[in-house]
């Protein structure tokens, strides 16, 4: 499956609206700007986001039926709940790695989701093909997911040096025949 960039509809799947309840903050962009959150959110799978993830569930599930399956076609597994990332203005930075590294299964897809505007270094960095090596920061808005191959194709962040925060989540998915609605897992 090659990478793409798929559209959805903000205002049917409100991710970043439940995000900013979630947090206690009107813009997820500046959230930087808010000590408690900083503190509360340091890892994808133990944060506020993740801790209140129950609430979105079911639309997360849609999401999961609409988008990926709707537009990908059949899938046998995904990845619930997703990981939650916080990439806060003037901070943090990944090891560019590929998913393999870590032991992901071959054929696993990954889907990213900002629920911000994403572009130069508060982006996720992708390399254009395997082994290439030549990363580069992705731009898309809220409403657009990127779907690629991370267990064969590196990537990573770096540090923020945009006057703005990025909080996505991702998740990963097994393409191929499965159940009318796959296992989540």
């Amino acid at each position: 499956m090659k990478q793409q960039i798929l559209d959805y509809d903000i205002s049917k799947y409100q991710f970043q609206e439940w995000a900013c309840k979630v947090l206690g903050v009107t813009s997820l962009e500046n959230v930087h700007a808010s000590s408690k959150v900083k503190l509360l959110n340091k890892s994808p799978t133990s944060n506020q986001l993740t801790n209140s993830f129950n609430e979105i569930a079911e639309s997360y599930r849609s999401f999961i039926s609409d988008i990926i399956i709707g537009k990908l076609g059949s899938i046998n597994s995904y990845q619930s709940p997703p990981s939650f990332r916080f990439h806060y203005c003037g901070r943090g930075s990944s090891v560019f790695h590929k998913d393999r590294d870590f032991g992901v299964e071959d054929g696993r897809m990954n889907v990213w989701v900002p629920l911000t505007k994403v572009w130069g270094s508060n982006s996720l960095w992708v390399e254009s093909e395997v082994d290439a090596k030549d990363f580069k920061p992705l731009t898309l808005s809220p409403g657009q997911v990127l779907i690629f191959d991370g267990v064969n194709r590196g990537h990573g962040s770096k540090i923020n040096t945009t006057s703005q925060s990025r909080i996505s989540f991702d998740f990963r998915f097994m393409p191929g025949p499965g159940p009318a609605m796959p296992t989540a897992y």
